[in-house]
């Protein structure tokens, strides 16, 4: 059964004031006959290709009668609104960047009218990608449409709703995903011999840190690729062992550790950074140019991490897939393939960690990068695949014993903000 604007409205309309538990306050919301134009609009806005290009855009949606700016966006007010049409949305799309602007549309017992544009800024988008942990995201509702048959809806920060290709998806909880998970245990066994840490923060403060931002890193490699378009592949090897040319010939060997030195010393920033915080909170005497300075130091490394890690993802432009092993160190690019598949083992889809039921597939229904991960899973438990299409979507393809599990569309969120 399909679902469309309208019933997309509904669902927001019904999980608007119960998203959220504890001491807080939602931003308020249209009712939903509103939700349903806004919706409906957005839709159709982003079916209308211009010049061979679907539009990409964001809505913030205020109420008229609290004339105020969407909360903590900066921006530009029309001297005249405009009305919310499918026409008007398409001329204003192009000057918008879905990953830091907005139009600004507001809503009254009149309707909806376009009232400028707000800039948003990048902090929240990279945050969600993995690429960030200090964030300004907006306070009120919120739309994105980033391709024709999708709509996400946000309160604040938080997820509400998502329409997507004609199913309402998002609301059964947060979707989560181990994928990532033995990698990062892996790679952690050989990057805390380098990483040091905090002689007077608490180690609650620290601990989980880590593997939050090693897995972070792994996922926003993924999302780099995806946002480019044209899809890749991203080969995790579990141990820093020869690759055999049996199973991967690699076309630009280039071992770097190009990636691990921008992690480490992005952790290590952190840590320096954390102890005297921790120092200064408890009242001991920190000089404040030591406290700026581990500041600027933590950012100017992670400023040189984020831009490491999208170096690295721009090889998937290359055709064939890059070979990281779970320390991030690069192994090289333009890896072929070159495995058989294994008749022996099963080949499952879903979450083996979460549910028993899962599907018995045939390898013909995937496309060839698919295919080809599941050869090399089959071959060995030594790598995790990651295949990301070229319209966005992610799968996770490993072994485990005598079955390969395909996990399709795995959410690439930060894992700091599940909710995202």
């Amino acid at each position: 059964m399909f679902s469309f604007p309208k019933d997309l409205a509904s669902t927001v309309f019904e999980r608007w004031t119960q998203l959220v538990a504890g001491d807080y306050t939602p931003p308020l919301c249209p009712d939903t006959k509103l939700l349903q134009h806004l919706f409906e609009v957005s839709y159709m806005a982003a079916c209308c290709p211009e010049e061979m290009r679907f539009p990409k855009f964001n809505f913030v949606a205020t109420s008229k009668d609290s004339c105020m700016a969407p909360h903590g966006c900066a921006g530009i007010k029309f001297d005249e609104p405009r009305q919310l049409t499918v026409q008007e949305v398409r001329r204003l799309a192009p000057t918008i960047d879905i990953a830091k602007s907005a139009i600004w549309v507001s809503w009254g017992s009149d309707g909806w009218v376009i009232t400028g544009l707000v800039d948003l800024g990048t902090s929240w988008h990279r945050a969600k990608k993995g690429l960030g942990y200090r964030y300004q995201a907006p306070a009120d509702l919120f739309v994105q449409v980033d391709r024709p048959g999708r709509i996400r809806v946000y309160q604040g920060p938080y997820h509400v709703a998502t329409l997507e290709d004609g199913s309402i998806v998002g609301i059964d909880g947060i979707d989560f995903s181990l994928f990532f998970h033995p990698i990062a245990t892996s790679g952690l066994k050989v990057l805390q011999r380098y990483i040091e840490y905090p002689a007077y923060e608490h180690p609650r403060e620290f601990s989980d840190f880590e593997f939050i931002a090693l897995v972070n890193t792994y996922s926003a490699i993924a999302q780099e690729i995806s946002a480019r378009g044209h899809g890749g592949m991203v080969i995790f090897a579990l141990s820093n062992d020869l690759i055999s040319e049996k199973q991967l010939r690699i076309k630009y060997s280039c071992k770097s550790s190009m990636l691990t030195d921008a992690f480490v010393n992005f952790m290590n920033a952190r840590h320096v950074q954390g102890d005297y915080g921790a120092l200064y909170d408890d009242g001991h005497a920190v000089p404040d140019d030591q406290l700026y300075h581990a500041e600027i130091t933590s950012r100017d490394a992670y400023d040189e991490l984020v831009e490491a890690t999208r170096f690295i993802a721009a090889l998937s432009g290359c055709d064939g897939a890059i070979v990281i092993n779970s320390d991030l160190s690069l192994v090289g690019f333009g890896a072929e393939i070159r495995s058989e598949l294994d008749d022996s083992v099963d080949i499952l889809e879903g979450k083996p960690e979460f549910t028993d039921e899962l599907m018995s597939c045939n390898i013909e229904q995937f496309g060839m990068r698919h295919r080809s991960a599941v050869k090399l899973a089959s071959q060995t438990v030594s790598y995790r695949v990651m295949a990301v299409s070229q319209d966005g979507p992610a799968s996770g393809v490993y072994r485990k014993a005598e079955e390969v599990f395909v996990e399709k569309g795995i959410t690439l969120s930060n894992m700091n903000m599940p909710w995202a």
